[in-house]
Formats: C-alpha cells, sequence, structure tokens
C-alpha cells in the first residue's frame, strides 16, 4: 500500500467517522422528549445548582436514563437543539440522586432557571485534531520515513538490537518474569520501530509495560505513555511509578480518577518545572499531543496500552511524536468504537490488529494467566487462543471457597463447578428483566451470607438498563451503601477488572429479539472479556438457543459467534432452578 494510499483511506475514515458520530447524536436529539424520557434516552433534572468548585450539581428527577460516570452531555430546557444551555458537560460522579458536572456555563443563566429541563448525550468535534494530525504526518520527515510507511507494511519492522534484547531481558528475568514476559520486555525495549505484545487477560501485562519503560528511561529516553481512556493510563502510571521511574500525568484536573497520589498532575507538560532533560515518562491522552498540553514535544518511544481498542487515526496522533512504538493489547478483545463501516472493510480497525498481523518477529503473546484458575482458562484458551494460554500462579488450582456452606443455591456456589450455566428466567424479555436482576441480587446475598464478601463479586450485563435494574434491586437486598461495593456494568466498563466471582446477566428471552442483535449479544470479542474476569466463579445466566435457533444476518461470523455462545453453554455446569442440574 502506498503512502498517498493509506493518508486518503485515514482522511476517509475520519470524514466518514465524524458525519456518522453526528449524524447518530442528531437522530437521538429529535426524537420525541417523552419517548426519549421513557426510553431512558434523557434525564429530567428537578433542579441546577452551582458549588464552591464552579461544579455543577443536578439533582435527577423521577425517570431512569442510561446516563452514568463519564458520560457528556448536553442540558437544554426541551429540546437540544434550540434550547441548550450548557454543552459538552462530563458527569464526573453520581451520587444520592444527584449529578456532578464538569462543563463551562452561563451562572446567570443557570441561577435564573425557573422551569424544569433535561440531560440529552453530547459530543465533541474531535476532527480538527484528526487533521491536524494527518496534516502533520504528511509532511513531516518522521511521518513519511517511519509512521507510514510502517503503516503502509513498507517499513522493515523487524529488526532488533540484540545487545538492547540481552540486557532487558537479563533484568526482566532478575525481575522473576515468566519467559514470555521476560521475551516481551526485551523486544519492548530493543525493537528499532516496533514491539506488539499480546496481554490475554490475567498475564501481567502491566508489569511488562512498567519495566520496557524502566529500562527506557534508564537509556536516558522520552516516553509517552497513552491510551484511548484516562484510566487505562492512570493504571499503568501507577505500576510505572512504582519501578521509581520519573512519572507524571498530564491532562485535565479531573483526569485522575485511579491515579496513585504520588504521580503528579499537570494541566501542561511545560508545568513540570522539574522535568528532567531525558529520562521520564509522560502519561497523556493522544489529543494532548495536539493542544497546548503536550503539542511543543517530542519522544523517543510511545507507548500503548489497550492498543487494541485505538483506531489507526488516533494511534497516528501519538505516533507522530516518536521515532519508535510499542504497542501493548489483545485483539481478541474488544476492538475500538467504530460507527461508519465503509473503509478499512477488508482490514482491522484497530491498530494493534493491523499491525501484529504484519509483524511476526516484533509480536510477543504473553501465555500465563495469573487471573482465572486452570478450569476458567480452559474454554477461552481452546476458544481465543490456540490453546496457548494456560493458569499459573497462586490462582491456578484455587475454588470458591465459602465459609460456610449455603443453604440455597448449593449446587450453584459448590467448589465443585467453577463455571455453571443457569437458564434465563422470565419470558419474552429484552434488554431488562426484573426477574432476573431478583435472581442476581438473591444469589449475591446468599454468596455474602455464606463468606463472600460483596467487593469480591461482579456482576456483567450487555444493557445499561438492566444493569441499573440489578442495582436497584440490590440496593434492597443488601442495603442501598454496600449495594455499591459489588461493581455492576457493562462489557466496556469491565474490561481490565477482575473478582472472585463474576455473574453474567444477559436477561434476553425473547428469541425474536435474540436474532436482531445477536451481532452484539455474541459479539466474541465481547464474550472473551465477560467470561475472562473471574478468578475462580464463573456464573453465566442468560439464553439457552435451540438447535434451529436462525438469525436473519447472514454474515459467516455472528453465525460462528452463536455457535461459540452454544459450545460455551454446553462447557457449563448446567443448573435449572426447578432443581434439575447436571455437568
Amino acid at each position: 500500500m502506498s503512502i498517498k494510499k493509506i493518508l486518503d483511506d485515514l482522511r476517509a475514515f475520519v470524514e466518514k467517522e465524524h458525519k456518522a458520530n453526528f449524524a447518530k447524536l442528531y437522530e437521538t436529539w429529535e426524537k420525541p422528549l417523552a419517548q426519549k424520557l421513557e426510553s431512558g434516552e434523557s434525564q429530567e433534572l428537578s433542579s441546577i445548582r452551582i458549588d464552591s468548585r464552579k461544579h455543577l450539581i443536578v439533582c435527577l428527577g423521577d425517570n431512569d436514563s442510561r446516563f452514568r460516570e463519564g458520560d457528556m452531555i448536553c442540558l437544554h430546557l426541551g429540546d437540544p437543539h434550540n434550547d441548550a444551555f450548557v454543552r459538552q458537560a462530563m458527569i464526573e460522579a453520581e451520587n444520592d440522586g444527584e449529578w456532578l458536572l464538569r462543563a463551562e456555563f452561563d451562572e446567570a443563566a443557570i441561577k435564573n432557571l425557573e422551569s424544569v429541563c433535561y440531560a440529552d448525550v453530547d459530543a465533541m468535534d474531535l476532527k480538527p485534531f484528526f487533521d491536524t494530525a494527518l496534516d502533520d504526518v504528511a509532511n513531516s520527515s518522521n511521518g513519511r520515513s517511519i509512521v507510514l510507511p510502517l503503516l503502509a507494511g513498507d517499513l522493515n519492522a523487524n529488526e532488533i538490537y540484540t545487545d538492547d534484547y540481552d540486557r532487558a531481558a537479563d533484568i526482566a528475568e532478575e525481575a522473576g518474569l515468566n519467559d514470555n514476559q521476560i521475551h516481551a520486555v526485551g523486544v519492548g525495549v530493543a525493537a528499532k520501530y516496533l514491539a506488539c505484545i499480546q496481554g490475554p487477560p490475567g498475564t501481567g501485562k502491566t508489569k511488562v509495560i512498567s519495566l520496557i519503560a524502566k529500562q527506557l528511561v534508564n537509556e536516558g529516553q522520552r516516553v509517552l505513555l497513552t491510551s484511548h481512556t484516562h484510566m487505562a493510563i492512570n493504571n499503568a502510571l501507577n505500576k510505572i511509578a512504582n519501578e521509581g521511574v520519573p512519572t507524571v500525568k498530564v491532562g485535565s484536573n479531573s483526569s485522575v480518577k485511579g491515579l496513585d497520589h504520588r504521580v503528579p498532575q499537570f494541566n501542561n507538560g511545560s508545568d513540570w518545572e522539574e522535568r528532567p532533560d531525558s529520562g521520564y515518562v509522560i502519561g497523556a491522552t493522544p489529543f494532548s499531543t495536539c493542544s497546548m498540553r503536550l503539542e511543543n514535544f517530542d519522544f523517543d518511544t510511545v507507548i500503548f496500552d489497550e492498543a487494541s481498542q485505538i483506531t489507526i487515526p488516533l494511534a497516528v496522533m501519538a505516533m507522530r511524536k516518536a521515532k519508535r512504538f510499542v504497542f501493548v493489547g489483545d485483539q481478541k478483545q474488544l476492538p475500538p468504537v467504530v460507527l461508519s463501516k465503509n473503509i478499512f472493510e477488508d482490514q482491522p480497525y484497530s491498530v494493534f490488529a493491523k499491525l501484529i498481523a504484519k509483524n511476526n518477529d516484533v509480536g510477543v503473546m504473553l501465555n500465563q494467566t495469573y487471573r482465572m484458575n486452570r478450569w476458567l482458562t480452559q474454554w477461552p484458551s481452546l476458544r481465543y487462543y490456540e490453546e496457548k494460554l494456560r493458569s499459573a500462579g497462586s490462582n491456578e488450582h484455587r475454588k470458591l471457597n465459602l465459609a460456610d456452606t449455603p443453604n440455597k443455591y448449593a449446587d450453584i456456589l459448590s467448589e465443585q463447578h467453577s463455571f455453571v450455566f443457569i437458564p434465563s428466567p422470565g419470558l419474552n424479555t429484552r434488554t431488562h428483566s426484573s426477574q432476573e436482576a431478583e435472581l442476581v441480587a438473591d444469589l449475591i446475598k446468599t454468596a455474602t451470607q455464606a463468606g463472600l464478601a460483596l467487593n469480591d463479586i461482579g456482576v456483567v450485563t450487555p444493557y445499561r438498563n438492566h444493569g441499573k435494574m440489578i442495582r436497584g434491586q440490590l440496593a434492597k437486598t443488601v442495603g442501598p451503601f454496600t449495594a455499591k461495593e459489588v461493581v455492576t456494568d457493562t462489557v466496556e466498563r469491565m474490561q481490565g477488572q477482575e473478582r472472585e466471582l463474576i455473574i453474567i446477566s444477559m436477561c434476553s428471552t425473547d428469541k425474536q429479539f435474540i436474532s436482531t442483535v445477536a451481532h452484539f449479544l455474541f459479539q466474541a470479542e465481547r464474550l472473551n472479556v465477560a467470561i475472562t474476569r473471574p478468578k475462580v466463579k464463573l456464573i453465566l445466566i442468560g439464553p439457552r438457543l435451540p438447535e434451529d435457533f436462525k438469525t436473519e444476518d447472514r454474515s459467516h461470523v455472528v453465525h460462528e459467534n452463536i455457535s461459540a455462545y452454544k459450545d460455551l453453554v454446553n462447557s457449563a455446569h448446567q443448573v435449572n432452578l426447578d432443581g434439575d442440574a447436571h455437568g
């Protein structure tokens, strides 16, 4: 592929994503308000006030919406197109029927509000950032000699400096890493242009990142640690800082959730007055390289964490700032969110999937999971990782060991079965099920009464509405404050997390509806993330599909995913709540 071709494709992709994003936004805005309130696409707000830090505190009305922490919203009087009075507000926190919002606003307009107002989804126009990055990479020597040829497949990216590899591998071995982790650190430090490290769930990718960063900094390199979310960046920065590396986070004051207090945060890189001349790590999003935060900075190496969720244009934004790149991700987990399907139809959207497929010598798979026990590891290893993934460490032979034997759900919570399947209760349910929410809450209550801590339990569900219903039922069952210790969220929010016990609550039983959403509900990457969160126990509550189940989607991939789901269910210990159980 020529440089011109890949540039043209990237520009076309950015343009189509831009149009698709705002088309989706305006389609939502134009729906009748009553319909959006009923569906949860709008939230009624009963009052708004300004706190001492110039944040907005909004009191939620009676309806249940889909919004949650981290979402961007606009506030309006009934029509977001014509009477929005706050745009691009970020939900910083939710507590006791209130949201804390970070936004720019007119104080007088807020204080003079006299009527009920509403919140709708909002979006930021990111196209100028992408245009700036693509213009820069098209015209810079670094872009034309390294970045674009690398993406086009015209650059030999498999060169490794042997002496650097040996030195880095020795240090990793002394740190107690396993063989594949040692190899990953060696390649990450010694590759001339590119290293691709595949980190399946629980395989210690963040430890590998921290050792790579430490050795690069010891060599005097300036390192940018980046990802698609602040949370991913902060998690990696914490590990790197623990290695004694000069490390800071560059971003807004609100970007520090999960960041260790020992890692300083600055709004701009230039604010770091004690920055060494060389040998340091800055954590920031790719967008920071297109703004005053980091636009005047250059780096020696860019490390991308969770790279399988990063699109190629987003990667280019950061890549133009360095000459070598370390990508860490897992193409078998969640891909980037892409709305337009017209470009890159014959190749991956993820920069990681694209690069690791074409650069075998600098591609390493971490193959020992320290999260899941060996029984939970078997199926994903066979289905997604060519039987190369195996359980290791202290969790390898562990099972759920409750202090007391539960009288209720004894077969489900037994240590004899690490993976249990329960058919979803209820008839013709779609995106939420009160009956299943009650079952989940009761299972959790029973497990905690038998000795399992609430914060050792997580619930994964495909739908926000169902997640909210489960959280509400949990509040009734175990109390509103203690219920918050159980993480209940969608697959997207659960990637990277782990718990002793994970309950997957799929809730859909309407076969026609399941057929319509099969591409989403049984997506291989989503299923892989969901089933690889637990350490010792997985309970899957989902539909039992008949052998003749069909979907109107003719995609071969969708049919393969449905077959995989059936196989997953068949691999579990089966429990029907009428008392019939079998392995």
